[in-house]
C-alpha cells in the first residue's frame, strides 16, 4: 500500500514538473515573439499579449525591460504604445541600472529619445 501512494505521488509530482516545464518554454517563446514584434512592429502582437495578459507591459526580456528593447531598436511609436499601457509608469531601468534615456543615446535612437521626451512632458 505504502509503494503504491510513493507510486501516485511521484507521478504527480512529475506530472507538476512537465506543467512548470512547458509552462517555462510557453513563455521564453511568448518572450522571443514579443522581442521580434518589437523589432518588426507588430503592434497588434504586443497589444495582444499585453491585452490577454500573456505578459506584462513592463516584463524584463534579457534583463531589460520591453520599453527599453523597443528604445533601443529606435521603436518611437512601440514606445508609444508600451508607454499607453504602463510601461513608464516608473522609469523603467536594466539589470544594470541603465535608463531608458541612456540606452536611447548609446544607441543613436533619436525618435525614440523624441518620444521619451514627449512621453515624460
Amino acid at each position: 500500500m505504502l509503494n503504491a501512494n510513493f507510486d501516485r505521488t511521484e507521478s504527480t509530482v512529475e506530472k507538476k514538473l512537465d506543467s512548470i516545464s512547458n509552462a517555462y518554454v510557453v513563455l521564453s517563446l511568448i518572450e522571443e515573439k514579443a522581442l521580434d514584434a518589437i523589432q518588426n512592429e507588430d503592434y497588434v502582437f504586443i497589444e495582444k499579449i499585453i491585452k490577454d495578459g500573456m505578459l506584462s507591459p513592463r516584463a524584463s526580456i534579457a534583463g531589460k525591460p520591453l520599453i527599453i528593447h523597443a528604445a533601443i531598436n529606435d521603436k518611437a511609436e512601440m514606445l508609444l504604445l508600451l508607454a499607453s499601457y504602463g510601461a513608464m509608469i516608473k522609469d523603467p531601468v536594466c539589470d544594470e541600472g541603465k535608463n531608458i534615456m541612456e540606452y536611447a543615446i548609446e544607441n543613436k535612437a533619436i525618435h525614440a529619445q523624441a518620444q521619451i521626451i514627449l512621453i515624460r512632458a
